[in-house]
């Protein structure tokens, strides 16, 4: 079996052992179904009420007279409904949380219930009924709360709903209590503004729509000490919606479509921080932020808006039916007002439209009013899920309980953040100096000596870390200590600043250290050093280009209009640097061409030197003088180059110059033994290989040999050209002829004339070989040539090189 199907194995074993022993503990406990349930099955809903007596279950849903029966095991509910004469069987299953249940009836229908709270109590609270304006408060905030996974506190409003009042009720009270929310959602209305009462148990009140005139009379009842809402009858509920409608179209979603009104935008905003969704983007849609920078936008504006939430709940719990709807308002809704500033929603006029959005004056005191609301408890009753904190918050949260003398305001920051960013940067000094230390000796120390460091690359490299520290530093410290927008914006630009100088620099020195590596390696052929060096200057360039946008771009500088005018101006720095051009591009053709390479000797016009660099501008040559040449590349790749590393073996070509009194046996005896020569020495190519009598010279016999010797390196050829013109000696002397010299002889009796032993004997030679029909002239037969190749001792004898390599065989020309 492969691993990963055994390791899938185990996996889904595991998952499974897992959730048999959560489904068994979870469905093993006997589930309680006593209490008042809302249920819905399709097209209808009542409550039902069950009674629990151990295994036994009963219960009744008054509104169509029925009733259930039926027996749990564990959280599962087995029984028989009855209603109106009809009858059927159902199984129901309560959730793990003992407060929903799901039930399928035998025809394959469904139900589905939620626990209605016994004692009227939401998140802890008891529900406060003492006067009109409570239970309205309860009603609107619970029904404002409702959304996914929260329908449970529809049954709770639903309960501050005298629904004795309407006996033969036509839908479900949970629907009816939504139809009465959906109208009470339209108008606007000041809930406090609800007075009780002095005598009676009964007040009613007109709730009009902002900017219309239709309104609703609600009526309120006593019952002993509580006020519950006394419902309108279902026609007066539609027939007033129908109004409310025609008066003013429906708006949808601020989240869709807009912020149309400032409840809009209230609640947009509140929605925005609360843990059921939302986002930043879509709080910071609710500001009026004209006033500010695009930095202080993109910095600022979330702070801001947390600022706004924040001092929002201290200031009281929201009843979005306090705040105006009307779109067509022209002035602006004042939600607080503190001697320190106001919370204010006003119009806006955007490309889309006119907008709802809090006033840029919000936005400018809203730090100095969260201050003066610091201490001021936030409200009790909020039936919105509580908000998603930001750090800074919390940070301040945390300090403020440890002392409260920290957020004071100093200037325009608390003193807690001053401190907070006299730390940072303490901390990201420390931290940079370790950084430089320890990337200082294990990278930088490896590629150079300290002594072969230039001062520039000293400095890049001990400030580049310090510099990304502060401004990483700076970035993070903020998410914490949440700097005012003028502060922002300054350290937002010392903080990027940091962090692209110092990434610039640290991508030059990286480009700069790779560079060295490969010239000061093998790893890179040395042919290949030009590409290296030409990528290399392109990649400082574009880095250093791509900093200074970003540069620009961080310091809000206007540089498209420069970019732009680069195009105009590229002309002129073209004409300007029409050289420098040429040189680069006879750089390239240089290397893509490789007429020559770093190390090659090479002959340059008249020039003759080894090749040091070979860069975009020019090329550095070591002449035999050792001075140093540099050409520029146009030059250079005019010129007629000699390389003569490109070359396989070395041209030998030679005139050995006799006397005339040589005989042409003498003559042809020495013709054939340079021949042997060449032929037997193991450096001497066999073809081409020419040993020729070339002419009658003025003052001698001209013998010319034409051969290439079997190396590359010059050092060896003139070693091996030595040995083969002394053995040349060696054979001239036992052909018994002379050298010839330019001179005039004359011949006297004491004039020393050649041995005439030495003559017979080559001429005896040249005999025998004529009667054996072996004369090598004009060439030796192909299987002489075989046997003779690389048959001569080389090195000679006595050399420490044979001796090093071993003796070899070969002929004794001195015996010829």
């Amino acid at each position: 079996m492969p691993r990963y199907n055994f390791c899938s194995v185990i996996v889904r074993g595991f998952l499974a052992l897992f959730f048999c022993f959560v489904s068994t503990s979870v469905f093993a406990q006997q589930a309680d179904w006593t209490g008042e349930w809302d249920s819905t099955w399709r097209n209808r809903a009542a409550r039902v009420t069950l009674k629990q007596t151990g295994e036994q279950v009963t219960g009744t849903y008054r509104l169509y007279g029925g009733s259930l029966e039926g027996v749990v095991k564990g959280r599962e509910f087995q029984g028989v409904w009855k209603e109106g004469g009809r009858q059927g069987p159902f199984v129901a299953v309560m959730s793990a949380d003992n407060m929903t249940y799901t039930a399928r009836f035998g025809t394959g229908e469904w139900m589905t219930g939620i626990r209605v709270v016994d004692d009227n109590k939401f998140l802890g609270r008891e529900l406060d009924r003492s006067i009109p304006a409570l239970t309205m408060y309860h009603f609107l905030s619970i029904m404002n709360a409702v959304g996914p996974g929260r329908m449970e506190l529809q049954s709770e409003a639903s309960q501050l709903i005298d629904f004795t009042q309407i006996p033969n009720l036509a839908i479900s009270e949970l629907d009816y209590t939504q139809a009465l929310f959906a109208v009470l959602n339209r108008l606007t209305f000041r809930v406090w503004g609800m007075h009780e009462p002095t005598a009676g148990s009964e007040v009613s009140f007109t709730l009009r729509q902002a900017g219309t005139e239709v309104a609703l009379n609600l009526r309120f009842n006593k019952i002993g000490d509580q006020w519950f809402i006394s419902p309108p009858p279902l026609h007066v509920l539609a027939e007033t919606r129908h109004a409310l409608e025609m008066a003013r179209p429906k708006m949808q979603n601020a989240r869709l479509q807009g912020l149309h009104s400032p409840r809009d935008t209230m609640r947009t905003l509140v929605q925005a921080f609360s843990s059921e969704g939302g986002s930043l983007d879509l709080a910071m849609s609710t500001l009026n932020m004209s006033h500010l920078s695009a930095l202080a936008k993109e910095y600022e504006g979330p702070k801001l808006a947390r600022y706004i939430n924040r001092s929002l709940q201290r200031i009281g719990s929201l009843t979005w039916q306090e705040v105006p709807d009307d779109p067509s308002r022209d002035v602006a809704y004042v939600h607080f007002e503190h001697p320190m500033g106001r919370i204010a929603i006003g119009p806006t006029s955007t490309e889309n439209g006119v907008v709802w959005q809090f006033t840029p004056e919000t936005l400018q005191t809203i730090r100095s009013v969260y201050a003066a609301l610091d201490n001021f408890p936030p409200g009790e009753a909020s039936y919105q899920q509580s908000p998603k904190e930001s750090l800074y918050f919390q940070a301040r949260d945390l300090v403020s309980k440890g002392y409260t003398g920290l957020v004071r305001q100093l200037g325009p920051m608390e003193a807690w953040q001053w401190v907070g960013l006299l730390v940072v940067f303490i901390f990201a000094y420390v931290l940079g100096k370790v950084l430089n230390m320890l990337f200082y000796t294990l990278v930088l120390g490896r590629f150079q000596r300290p002594s072969e460091q230039a001062p520039v690359v000293r400095w890049m490299f001990l400030w580049s870390f310090r510099l990304l520290v502060v401004g990483v530093a700076l970035r993070l410290s903020d998410r914490v200590l949440s700097f005012p927008d003028f502060i922002q914006v300054a350290l937002v630009t010392m903080s990027w600043t940091c962090i692209i100088l110092s990434s610039m620099m640290l991508i030059l020195l990286g480009i700069g250290m790779t560079v060295s590596y490969f010239r000061a390696s093998n790893v890179v052929p040395s042919n290949h050093l030009t590409l290296v060096s030409f990528v290399a200057g392109i990649a400082r360039v574009v880095v250093v280009v791509f900093a200074i946008l970003l540069l620009a771009e961080v310091l809000q500088v206007p540089y498209q209009s420069v970019l732009a005018g680069l195009g105009i101006g590229g002309l002129a720095v073209a004409l300007a640097a029409q050289s420098t051009l040429q040189n680069f591009i006879s750089g390239i053709t240089l290397y893509f061409d490789k007429p020559i390479a770093v190390g090659d000797f090479c002959r340059f016009g008249d020039k003759t030197g080894t090749v040091e660099f070979i860069g975009m501008r020019s090329t550095r040559i070591r002449t035999l003088a050792r001075t140093l040449l540099t050409i520029p590349n146009s030059e250079f790749s005019n010129m007629q180059i000699e390389n003569y590393a490109k070359r396989d073996s070395i041209f030998l070509n030679s005139i050995v110059k006799l006397r005339h009194e040589a005989s042409p046996d003498q003559l042809r005896f020495l013709l054939v033994e340079i021949r042997r020569l060449l032929l037997s020495h193991p450096k001497v190519a066999a073809d081409p290989l020419r040993v020729r009598f070339a002419g009658f010279g003025e003052h001698s016999l001209d013998i010319e040999i034409f051969a290439y010797v079997l190396t590359k390196e010059y050092t060896e050829f003139v070693a091996v050209r030595e040995d083969i013109y002394l053995r040349i000696m060696q054979l001239i002397e036992a052909s018994g002829v002379k050298l010839a010299v330019p001179s005039v002889v004359h011949y006297n009796t004491e004039d020393q004339l050649p041995d005439p032993s030495g003559g017979q004997a080559s001429e005896e030679h040249v005999e025998r070989w004529r009667k054996e029909g072996t004369l090598p002239f004009p060439d030796f037969r192909w299987q002489d040539k075989a046997d003779m190749r690389e048959t001569l001792d080389y090195p000679p004898d006595g050399s420490p090189a044979r001796s090093e390599d071993g003796p070899s065989a070969g002929p004794d020309l001195t015996s010829r």
